[in-house]
């Protein structure tokens, strides 16, 4: 039996005080009750959820080979994410086909993937650092042929096909995110009422906030039916924007890592480098952060004053709820007795000081 405590308990839903977590060998929670004495660490929590994430120094998810994704699975397990999403980003429908194919084949051997994100090809008036020339119409043959590990669908809620395409994945229990879009009032409308539920990367590849004319960013904002993605890396989004999400929407901000491979041969080949700590293609469009889930919580709470109890929501329990996946026998962003949990220690700069990761089912 592992026994580790901490003077702030987070369990996915609420924070308490000096708490102590029994584990036994199976990672199944046995029992959790207050700390008498000096706690081992900060902060207890659930190991962090990452909805968005293309990949970690060397390793990129569209190019990744199976023992690439258990060592990226590591890799991020070290950096406190216990739960992701593989992204991958526009490119042409055949090439996509062939790496949703290989990827569904291979996450069942990392203990982490959750599912795929696909972010593209069906985008819209703000590309970003999407290739251009392979974005395009709704393709409804690709879409009705997604391996089930998608989980997660970003669009623009102006592309052609795009309300058929949002009413298809979320009948087939897929979350639909609209993102790097600039739609109409009316197309953002049918794309909600059709059953999209979050946006990707708020402030980043959509219409922004106007006091006369609104875009994308102001009605997700407003919007009780959204979630808001955000990537609070100091780079994508000044802090005050992260304020401004967080204090209009506490309860539906997921936090997003949106992390690329700076080191990989897909980076090469698209001259991606570093710039103060982003990635940015060289024309200085950002092309990703590269900055783990824990990096951007760290950021709201400790630059931007966002409460710990809030931004530890949006980065466990949240966005797996979001996805389907807040419930079973092994929890995914939240710790309860009777099941199999990852349990991350904090300390009190929010850096990891010790993770314990639950064996998973055969």
């Amino acid at each position: 039996m592992t026994r580790v405590s901490a003077e702030r308990f987070f369990d996915g839903h609420r924070m308490s005080g000096p708490t102590t977590v029994e584990l036994d060998g199976d990672g199944i929670v046995r029992a959790i009750s207050p700390c008498s004495g000096r706690a081992d660490h900060a902060v207890l929590c659930p190991g962090l959820v990452d909805l968005q994430m293309n990949g970690w120094e060397d390793v990129d998810v569209a190019g990744a080979t199976p023992s690439d994704l258990a060592r990226l699975d590591e890799m991020l397990w070290r950096e406190g994410t216990s739960h992701w999403l593989g992204t991958i980003v526009t490119a042409p429908l055949p090439s996509m086909t062939e790496t949703l194919v290989r990827l569904n084949s291979a996450r069942g051997d990392v203990p982490g993937m959750l599912g795929i994100h696909t972010e593209g090809p069906f985008l819209g008036g703000r590309p970003g650092a999407h290739d251009i020339g392979h974005i395009v119409a709704v393709d409804e043959p690709y879409l009705s042929n997604l391996p089930p590990s998608v989980r997660l669908v970003t669009l623009a809620a102006e592309a052609a096909g795009a309300l058929a395409a949002i009413e298809s994945l979320v009948a087939r229990g897929v979350c639909v995110s609209i993102g790097h879009s600039a739609p109409t009032r009316h197309e953002w409308n049918l794309a909600v009422a059709g059953g999209a539920r979050m946006v990707t990367h708020l402030f980043n590849g959509m219409s922004g906030v106007h006091h006369r004319d609104g875009g994308l960013a102001l009605w997700a904002l407003v919007d009780d039916r959204v979630t808001c993605g955000l990537i609070a890396d100091a780079h994508h989004v000044a802090d005050e924007i992260v304020a401004l999400a967080f204090a209009s929407a506490p309860a539906r901000v997921v936090l997003v890592s949106d992390s690329v491979a700076w080191r990989s041969p897909w980076a090469l080949s698209r001259a991606v480098s570093i710039h103060s700590g982003v990635a940015a293609l060289p024309d200085g469009t950002l092309a990703g952060s590269a900055t783990s889930l824990l990096g951007c919580l760290r950021h709201a709470v400790v630059d931007v004053g966002v409460d710990l109890e809030v931004a530890l929501l949006a980065a466990t329990s949240r966005p797996a709820e979001l996805i389907g996946r807040g419930d079973g026998a092994m929890r995914v962003g939240s710790i309860a007795v009777g099941h199999r949990c990852d349990v991350l220690a904090l300390d009190e700069g929010l850096r990891v000081a010790e993770r314990f990761r639950a064996p998973r089912a055969d």
